[in-house]
């Protein structure tokens, strides 16, 4: 017998099917490739948002360091 959820965790497994669900719609409007890329443009900016509101200045720097990261594994 499982235990029931804590709030938290409720939150985290709305979050996670939310965004599974975001990202199923960008590909279903816009195909497999320019899908993918429109979800990750949402989740740099939500996180992005997210770490300049609260001042998380090391946050701003491993996400420019992440999209750099996509940015050369697709460009060379």
């Amino acid at each position: 017998m499982t235990r029931p959820l804590l709030k938290s965790e409720l939150k985290a497994q709305r979050s996670r099917e939310y965004l599974i669900a975001q990202r199923a719609d960008f590909i279903a409007k816009h195909g497999e490739d320019l899908g993918a890329f429109y979800f990750l443009v949402m989740l740099v900016q939500t996180l992005g948002k997210k770490a300049l509101k609260g001042g998380d200045v090391q946050r701003l720097r491993a996400l420019a360091h992440d999209l750099n990261a996509v940015y050369l594994k697709h460009t060379q």
